[in-house]
């Protein structure tokens, strides 16, 4: 069966960073399952595989836009090493993470190291950066009834 309007496809994917270092989150294999044409998908990636079959496989280049956004100036900042917990492990050049008052993990750029700050930069490190997406598809079914109801019902805002 091929990928069209309305079949459930199920496909793994690897990302990497066009001329880039690729981010540990990214260096994985993922899989993921959608319903075609009708749940949000990265439109290069939808373009890509329509009318594809199960162990088609296929590379799309995908831009900034449609991955992790163009990079915000804004997300840089300068933060007083009082504010950091553990600034003895700050180095230039890599990622710090530590988890803020509410528990949520808190993820920047170390991008200077000063005598009393730490220039921060809040942006994904993919942030502004074309990707590679490289991806298999497992399985293409016909959408049952439910598959539908269910889509319809998530962009709605009821999934």
């Amino acid at each position: 069966m091929k990928v069209e309007n309305d079949t459930v496809v199920q496909i793994q994917y690897m990302l990497q960073v066009k001329d880039g270092i690729t981010p540990p989150e990214l260096s994985r294999v993922f899989k993921t399952e959608f319903l075609y044409g009708r749940e949000p998908v990265i439109p290069a990636l939808e373009k890509a595989i329509l009318q594809l079959s199960e162990g088609d496989e296929v590379e799309v280049s995908i831009p900034p836009e449609q991955g992790f956004g163009k990079r915000d100036e804004s997300l840089v900042s300068e933060l007083s090493l009082s504010q950091i917990k553990r600034p003895e492990t700050l180095k230039e050049g890599e990622l710090y993470e530590e988890i803020n008052a509410q528990g949520q993990p808190v993820r920047f750029m170390v991008k200077e190291i000063r005598e009393d700050s730490v220039v921060a930069d809040f942006n994904h490190p993919a942030a502004g950066k074309e990707l590679i997406l490289k991806a298999q598809i497992l399985s293409v079914r016909a959408a049952s009834a439910m598959d539908i109801l269910r889509a319809v019902n998530f962009s709605r805002g009821g999934g």
